[in-house]
């Protein structure tokens, strides 16, 4: 594209030719601003050609002919020292000779921009764009205040600029466009766009060339907030032209002060409020263009709009949104649904609001062109990014215990790092709000959560979390080895919530590598002393089945059957817990006939897993049947021990209700009410219960809760007071059943079944 002398009028082509040679002329002495250009007028005369907005060129410098040629140096008369801080700030930027060859560089682009290169010939380039007047006026009216809007305005009216600091998606454009367009009215708004990265210095240079009377000016600045001085010049420069200037600067995440009294921290604005705005506005808009005005009345628009809005799928997208602009555009597609096919909305709203997996590589700041094999060079970086971690997969756990476990992390990432012992307590910059800010679409957002004690983190979409665990194990080539140690670590903290989680993510590993984890994490747990490690390997193989891969389901099912196999006591302890999960539950009949196997081995009597995987397959569908008959097997066994763990699964099953309109009556009781086989297998139970020296202290204590619970059920008050004098029959229960009433009786005065059971027994 070819340049002139001439700054075209709006619409004008440039003219076709060569471009002209720079000028290589000194600067006139005594001038402190440089000329303007001079071209010929469509008569032949030396008037200016109007500049883009219209107006006519600056007037012949005193002292100087109107036909001067461009290569005269004559000396011109000295004027007196410009007073405005943008001329002094030219005199010390640009020199004419400059001026000039960056104006012979000047572009037009159309009637309401142009670009002109500042300073030199590779300088700024600027490009100033009139908004729409009458869509700045909808956002204007559409627009929800944000925090400290009013000081923003004020500062604005006060000092003709203000800088609004925020992170990226908050809506800083919007808010910046609602003042300008507040002050100055909707028609006389623009954006000054540049490339370069000094564009606030060529604003200030050219300041009377962009910004005029009146008029609102938005800069979008970047990460580069500018120092007290620039703005301070900036703003005196706006006042004098009486023209009003909003910087837009990305926030850098630190918690340097800002400028005063210029700059202001940007927060977004509520998303429920900007979505209700839009969307009857984007319903508005179609009502006007429908031509089917029965399905578009206004109280038809106004039930979709409010049904839409209390769908609690729409609340999962907004905590997922990380800009306004999404939820902008979000509205209109919602809008769009309403003469779609039926399940048009359903499917929008059942979309998935982003892949996950890029999702979760942006959040962890894995860039798809960085070398995975290698860690990061910060350590502040790399707590950071642990921190992160520990975030996602914490979720739902109380912030204290995601902080210790990011702690945690980071040390075993430094170590692998730099090869060396990590510093016991990491101090670094720590603000969770900015390193899991909601609008970043990972964490959701904390208005409804402020209330929780302790706090909690919150995720989005729970899904993030086994994203998360894929990106880390196939993404951080280096980190597996800390994620290993650090899991391990977990498992030894001293609150089970956490040991809990650590089985949980392990168990999302074994969905994407089985063997590796297995090997790496839970072939040492399942063979551990510790109760609690073996509870955790039974844990991480039920979370591995639950992906509903049948390879996977296969693998977990061999596995757990090796462990049962095992001469191994802790392995086949390990396997009996495993029954009691998902591994279990999908085949009732065949995994009581593995139990019955592992609860007749003498390794197993130490230990409750049997117990409590047998109340496990109770509660699962279909399995209190299957379940009773097993246990009427059990106690009636010659094996000395089937009947103990018969007792011990009685126990466990023993305080759960019947139901919620049937809460003071036992799952058992009830079930015994109904059937006289059952009630037998539960008369043994009781029986071998209390005499079992192992475990009578507890069952004559649920034993109570029964009897007192009874008082509120008048059926089941009558079933028990028959069915406890016969487990009671035998002369050594009798006698005990005595001391127990007498104590309870004293106890509790006003147990009404108790006292008459006392009664029976002392009148035998």
């Amino acid at each position: 594209m070819s340049t002139t002398d001439d700054l075209p009028a709006p619409g004008g082509a440039p003219e076709p030719g060569p471009a002209p040679e720079p000028r290589h002329e000194a600067p006139p002495a005594g001038h402190d601003e440089p000329p303007p250009p001079h071209s010929a007028g469509p008569d032949g005369s030396d008037d200016a050609a109007p500049g883009p907005d219209g107006d006519r060129g600056h007037d012949e410098e005193p002292g100087e002919a109107a036909d001067s040629p461009p290569d005269d140096e004559t000396p011109r008369p000295a004027e007196p020292r410009a007073r405005d801080a943008e001329d002094k700030y030219q005199a010390e930027a640009l020199s004419v000779a400059a001026f000039n060859e960056t104006f012979n560089n000047a572009m037009a682009f159309g009637g309401n921009a142009y670009t002109l290169n500042v300073g030199t010939a590779k300088g700024a380039e600027l490009q100033l764009i009139r908004l729409n007047a009458t869509e700045t006026a909808r956002q204007h009216q559409l627009h929800h205040p944000v925090a400290q809007q009013d000081r923003m305005a004020q500062t604005l009216r006060e000092h003709h600029l203000v800088a609004l600091a925020g992170p990226t998606g908050s809506g800083r454009e919007g808010t910046g466009t609602f003042l300008l367009a507040d002050r100055c009215g909707s028609d006389h708004v623009a954006v000054l766009h540049s490339a370069e990265a000094d564009v606030l210095q060529a604003l200030i240079a050219q300041a009377r060339r962009f910004l005029k009377p009146g008029e609102g000016v938005l800069v979008g600045l970047g990460a580069r907030l500018p120092g007290q001085s620039t703005l301070k010049a900036l703003g005196l420069l706006a006042r004098e032209i009486g023209a009003y200037v909003v910087l837009v600067v990305k926030e850098t995440g630190t918690d340097d002060d800002l400028p005063a009294p210029y700059s202001f921290r940007h927060r977004r604005a509520e998303l429920r409020p900007v979505l209700e705005a839009h969307l009857r506005s984007a319903l508005d808009v179609h009502r006007a263009r429908c031509t089917d005005r029965d399905r578009c009345d206004r109280a038809g628009l106004r039930r979709f709009a409010d049904g839409v809005l209390d769908d609690a799928r729409v609340s999962g997208k907004l905590d997922a949104a990380r800009t306004v602009d999404w939820v902008t555009s979000f509205a209109r597609n919602i809008a769009a649904c309403l003469h779609g096919p039926e399940d048009a909305l359903d499917v929008l709203l059942d979309t998935p609001h982003e892949d996950l997996r890029s999702l979760a590589r942006r959040f962890l700041k894995l860039s798809e062109a960085q070398d995975t094999d290698e860690p990061s060079a910060s350590e502040a970086e790399t707590h950071h990014q642990a921190v992160r971690i520990s975030y996602v997969l914490g979720h739902d756990l109380p912030l204290s215990d995601v902080l210790r476990m990011g702690t945690r992390l980071s040390a075993e990432m430094l170590r692998a790092e730099y090869r060396e012992s990590a510093p016991a307590r990491p101090v670094f910059e720590l603000d969770l709000d900015r390193l899991v800010a909601p609008g970043m679409g990972i964490a959701a957002e904390p208005g409804a959560h402020l209330a929780d004690n302790p706090r909690r983190a919150r995720l989005t979409d729970p899904e993030l979390m086994p994203a998360v665990v894929e990106v880390i194990w196939h993404g951080f080539g280096w980190l597996r080895d800390p994620l290993v140690a650090w899991l391990r670590a977990m498992a030894d903290d001293r609150l089970e919530r956490v040991g809990t989680r650590a089985a949980v993510i392990v168990g999302h590993l074994l969905r994407h590598d089985f063997d590796g984890a297995y090997r790496d994490v839970v072939k040492d747990w399942a063979r551990s002393p510790s109760v609690r490690d073996r509870r955790y390997a039974a844990t991480a193989l039920s979370v591995a089945m639950a992906a509903g891969d049948p390879r996977l389901t296969a693998q977990v099912a061999r596995q757990v059957r090796d462990w049962a196999g095992s001469p191994r006591p802790q392995l086949q302890d390990s396997a009996a817990r495993a029954y009691g999960t998902q591994v279990g539950t999908q085949d009732v009949p065949g995994t009581l006939r593995a139990l019955r196997d592992l609860a007749g081995r003498p390794a197993l009597d130490p230990y409750a897993s049997v117990a409590y995987s047998t109340a496990t397959l109770f509660l699962a569908k279909d399995g209190a049947e299957p379940v009773t008959e097993a246990l009427g097997q059990w106690i009636r066994s010659d094996d000395g021990h089937l009947p103990r763990h018969a007792v011990r699964t009685l126990l466990v099953l023993g305080p759960l209700a019947a139901g919620p309109e049937l809460l003071f009556r036992s799952t058992l009781a009830h079930q015994a009410m109904g059937s006289p086989a059952r009630e037998e297998t539960l008369l043994l139970l009781w029986q071998r219960a209390l005499i079992d020296p192992a475990h009578s202290g507890q069952a004559w204590h649920q034993l109570r809760d029964w009897l007192v619970a009874a008082d509120e059920d008048p059926e089941l008050s009558l079933f028990l007071e028959k069915f406890a004098l016969r487990v009671w029959q035998p002369r050594v229960l009798s006698r005990r059943a005595v001391f127990h009433l007498s104590i309870w009786a004293r106890q509790q005065p006003g147990a009404r079944l108790v006292a008459q059971l006392l009664r029976a027994l002392r009148g035998r």
